[in-house]
């Protein structure tokens, strides 16, 4: 709530009360104290409170990444059931390919992951793991198949032990597309798809 607190003066008036109940003279209208007497910090208006708590994830817990109304891929957190990376991966990837939550559809997000896709860990070699897509649906083109990638690295990467993915399509690489175009079949990590945190000035293209 913003603005002056309605109860600041409360304290003053209800002692001023309890002297008229107990019968002891008050000496008239109290006279106003001059703002220069105003003891330190009295005389400021109260905080604003901060608002609605934000619903981002924390940095420090699992996320999965969908599309906001301004084309961003934000990030929404996820609990895991505890238990061996490639668990946490698999559970984490099904909540990603499951798609936004009836909250996260009211909050207007989006996927650019088709229904039928499936996300399957098929490989950890260190900090890299390979996905393997999966579904008959037809991949996305365009931005949407760069927002796409992006919501895969980025949830998997949320994962501390995770710093690079690998996607492969049948166990064969394939060439993902970049935020500049750009298709290559390397690994890839969160810092390539930085620019697809911010939003786009054309969110639908």
């Amino acid at each position: 709530m913003t603005g002056r607190s309605p109860t600041r003066w409360a304290g003053p008036l209800l002692l001023a009360g309890a002297l008229v109940g107990c019968g002891i003279p008050t000496g008239g209208a109290p006279d106003p104290i001059p703002t220069s007497q105003v003891p330190y910090d009295l005389a400021s208006p109260s905080p604003t409170a901060s608002g609605v708590p934000s619903t981002s994830a924390l940095v420090d817990e699992p996320r999965v990444y969908l599309v906001a109304e301004d084309g961003a891929v934000v990030p929404r957190g996820r609990s895991l059931d505890a238990g061996a990376l490639s668990d946490r991966l698999d559970q984490l990837l099904d909540e990603l390919a499951t798609g936004p939550t009836r909250s996260e559809l009211t909050d207007r997000l989006s996927t650019a992951l088709r229904p039928e896709t499936s996300l399957v860990v098929d490989e950890l070699s260190g900090e890299t793991v390979t996905i393997d897509l999966g579904g008959d649906a037809e991949a996305p083109a365009g931005q949407e198949s760069r927002r796409a990638v992006a919501q895969i690295v980025l949830t998997a990467t949320s994962l501390p032990e995770v710093e690079e993915v690998l996607l492969t399509r049948d166990g064969q690489p394939v060439d993902a597309p970049l935020p500049s175009g750009e298709l290559t079949s390397q690994p890839l990590s969160a810092a390539d798809y930085e620019p697809l945190l911010l939003p786009t000035a054309s969110p639908t293209s």
